[in-house]
């Protein structure tokens, strides 16, 4: 009978299921942590990061502190400097103000709260497990130190992803918090594979260094800077030409009185500014802030103040819709892809003749796989363009050499990486890359990954130095190799392996055949079927043959 009695929970269970909404990995620790210092006016925040975050997470701030009364006071659940009536909840200006992430971390973790405010003589510590403050050394300003995440919780730690996932994310949440606010300088060591420095910035002027460091210098040359102002509104930021489109979302910030925020309304509003100018599939990069008088927005929707509610959505859709549409006018809308591949104009083949296509439906692709003649008289046989064949037999066909080429050396490629039996070769000139600081983690990160398929290097500041690349790849750009392995490894996929072999398998450049001894080398591997005959063999009917050679 009693189990069934309602009772008031432990205050410890209490501040644990408070966690469950606020402490949801590493990176939500992070950010409250950062948060707070900001809301303390800081202006140097400094992270360690160790373990990708399950042992430690510790961020250093030179704000205003906590007075050593209040120590015990912040790890006690709604309790907190920045809210003292319920008006306010309408004009919230700081970024936390629900007093809760402190004391739901501390339930979760061995946390440790040192602060020193200037008119102190010495600094105070309070810890988890004794809320009694004790005297310490520490310069004017607060360190939390959060070890061992979720050590009373083993059914949450088995929940937390990779050593490499959760790092992502922390990297992902310092960006933001670092773009933010573009006069506080922040350091952040993430596991001693990376270190990064981001110095406090005074003019606007200068805001495009740290744009470049953690967005990349090619978001920043191919950005166009927007400013749009409605009443008390203001937008402002920068927005990627519809041509300098991406295939991932790591470049889409968006931040309203300084909080990175996540909205459907903010949403379609940019995808519409763009309309048809993105292809299929890629996405706009931009970060954008929008400035607004604190009680046209409530940003009190959500434990973790990602959403927000607008005051009056229709006028800030417009508003951003607007802006983007005039920063991106100049940019013409992109062409089609051509999915049709026609034979070449110089062979002046009749209007009517069907054309060879280079991407086709899986219906027709289905079609184009078809046995290739046996027996091919060579003689008859004509090499267009360094690409196509055109077999003069009982049943005609169109042969795309090139694209049976690149097949061919893919599959050598994929054959060599599954055995483990890639070979390289060493870049005699080394060549240093710019790329962005989040991008440079994420090399750093995956470096004996890359190290297995035969590609070395080392990173300095900003750029990135190939040393070796595999063997079959030596035809390939470095800039163009760098930039697809980035793409790849920003995303979230537990099997990189997978897809680094198949962004190197693309990475294949196609080579024109001249020789008919090498076209009949790539005919003989189809003809054997050691390569997959789809979009290699199309036929032909006579009459279209006849238009080929007529003239």
């Amino acid at each position: 009978m009693n189990a069934t009695r309602i009772h008031a929970l432990p205050l410890h269970l209490a501040n644990q299921i408070a966690a469950g909404e606020v402490v949801e990995r590493p990176a939500s620790v992070l950010k409250e942590l950062v948060e707070n210092s900001i809301d303390a006016g800081a202006t140097q925040v400094d992270i360690v990061i160790e373990g990708a975050g399950n042992q430690l997470i510790k961020v250093t701030d030179n704000g205003a502190g906590i007075h050593p009364d209040d120590l015990a006071l912040a790890l006690s659940r709604h309790a907190t400097s920045k809210l003292h009536s319920s008006e306010q909840l309408s004009v919230i200006g700081s970024l936390g103000f629900r007093g809760e992430a402190l004391p739901s971390i501390a339930s979760v973790t061995r946390l440790s709260l040192t602060s020193k405010q200037a008119e102190q003589p010495c600094a105070w510590q309070v810890r988890s497990d004794k809320l009694e403050p004790e005297p310490a050394a520490h310069p004017d300003g607060t360190t939390v130190s959060v070890a061992e995440l979720f050590f009373n919780l083993p059914a949450r730690r088995r929940f937390l992803r990779s050593d490499k996932t959760e790092l992502h994310h922390l990297m992902t949440t310092f960006y933001r918090l670092a773009l933010s606010r573009f006069d506080i300088g922040f350091s952040a060591r993430f596991d001693e594979q990376s270190y990064i420095k981001l110095p406090a910035l005074k003019s606007a002027d200068l805001y495009p260094q740290r744009l470049a460091k953690i967005c990349g210098q090619a978001f920043v040359r191919q950005a166009n800077y927007l400013e749009q102002s409605f009443e008390d509104i203001h937008l402002s930021g920068w927005v990627s030409k519809a041509s300098a489109h991406r295939a991932q979302t790591d470049v889409q910030y968006f931040f309203i009185n300084g909080r990175v925020i996540k909205d459907r309304v903010i949403n379609h509003a940019i995808r519409q500014a763009y309309g048809d100018r993105l292809p299929p599939g890629r996405q706009a990069a931009y970060v954008l802030y929008l400035n607004m008088p604190l009680d046209r927005v409530d940003v009190n929707v959500h434990p973790t103040k990602h959403e927000v509610r607008f005051r009056d959505a229709r006028l800030i859709h417009g508003l951003i819709n607007k802006a983007i549409q005039e920063a991106i006018a100049e940019t013409p809308a992109p062409d089609k892809l051509q999915t049709e591949l026609s034979l070449p104009d110089s062979e002046q083949v009749n209007e009517q003749a069907s054309t060879y296509q280079a991407e086709s439906t899986s219906v027709d692709k289905a079609k184009a796989v078809k046995s290739l003649p046996e027996t091919i008289n060579w003689s008859s046989a004509s090499i267009l363009h360094g690409r196509f064949m055109v077999l003069n037999t009982p049943e005609p066909a169109l042969i795309d050499l090139q694209r049976a080429d690149k097949k061919i050396r893919q599959q050598q490629l994929k054959q060599a990486i599954d055995q483990k039996n890639l070979t390289s070769r060493p870049i005699l000139v080394p060549v240093r890359l710019p790329i962005s600081t989040a991008q440079i983690g994420q090399f750093q990160r995956y470096k004996t990954d890359l190290s297995a398929f035969g590609i070395e290097f080392e990173t300095d500041n900003e750029t990135l130095t190939i040393k070796r690349i595999p063997f079959l790849l030596s035809q390939v750009g470095l800039p163009e190799l760098v930039h697809r392995l980035a793409t790849v490894l920003e995303t979230e996929n537990s099997d990189h392996a997978s897809l680094i072999t198949d962004a190197l398998m693309q990475l294949l450049p196609d080579n024109p055949v001249h020789s008919p001894e090498q076209a009949k080398s790539i005919i003989e591997c189809v003809l054997n079927n050691k390569i997959d005959k789809t979009d290699c063999y199309q036929k032909l009917d006579p009459a279209l043959l006849t238009g080929l050679f007529s003239s």
